[in-house]
């Protein structure tokens, strides 16, 4: 039996419990800021989970935003963020390792061609408001960018 080992993870266990709330609230404000942000600057952008009138943004938990967006496949922005330096993910944690839509943000009523069009961004303990900037700085062009060249082009395009 690891001994420091329990007595360490003990004091890590406590340390967490401590600064729960705190840590909490923190992210919260920035995954607020971040979908206002999203939703604000981008136009055909859409926030996946619970609609406003279901107590958004109460029903969410702090560390995550998902968003679907018009006329973009997901793989395409992962990849234009990564070379900037920002870390996301399509679809759903729960299906992360996946090609195929995630069952999950199918289960929440979106189609085929708005789960594929999803993105993920996690927040940490490390996350700072400058990072959030950063996204909602170089997040609008890339979009941009995408439908300009996206195959999903439908009459509704020439409106964002």
């Amino acid at each position: 039996v690891n001994v420091p080992a329990i007595v360490g993870m003990a004091q890590a266990c406590r340390i967490a419990k401590k600064e729960m709330k705190k840590e909490g609230t923190r992210l919260t404000k920035l995954r607020d800021k971040l979908i206002k942000g999203v939703l604000l600057t981008i136009p055909g952008s859409h926030l996946n989970g619970p609609p406003a009138q279901a107590g958004h943004p109460r029903n969410r938990l702090p560390n995550n935003a998902n968003f679907w967006f018009e006329f973009v496949e997901g793989e395409s922005m992962v990849i234009q963020l990564d070379l900037l330096g920002v870390a996301a993910s399509t679809g759903s944690a729960c299906s992360s390792a996946k090609l195929e839509p995630s069952h999950i943000l199918l289960a929440i009523g979106l189609r085929h061609e708005q789960a594929h069009g999803s993105l993920r961004l996690s927040l940490g303990r490390w996350t700072k408001k400058s990072e959030i900037n950063y996204l909602l700085k170089v997040l609008p062009p890339i979009i941009k960018n995408l439908r300009k060249i996206s195959p999903f082009k439908g009459k509704r395009y020439k409106n964002l």
